[in-house]
């Protein structure tokens, strides 16, 4: 089943980048729609959506230390910063 994004309200939207040294990972989530679906053609399948009723309301990527090339790719073309 195809799932659809559902917007949340404005003052919740959060994305957050969290740099875990010692799994050597970093962590990405975000509730910002057009976020996650750059971040879903970067990255590819999320680790997690977080679903409510039937539409994802965030996602959660996990990319590996050594996958320096998905780390590049997201930073570039993920508009992260909305610059």
């Amino acid at each position: 089943m195809k799932r659809a994004y559902k917007e949340i309200n404005k003052e919740e939207t959060e994305t957050t980048i969290n740099v875990l040294y010692n799994e050597k990972i970093i962590s990405v989530y975000s509730n910002k729609i057009e976020l996650q679906k750059q971040l879903k053609k970067v990255l590819g399948k999320p680790k997690r959506e977080d679903i409510r009723g039937n539409a994802i309301i965030g996602s959660c990527w996990e990319i590996p230390f050594e996958e320096k090339s998905k780390i590049s790719q997201m930073m570039l073309k993920a508009n992260i910063f909305e610059l």
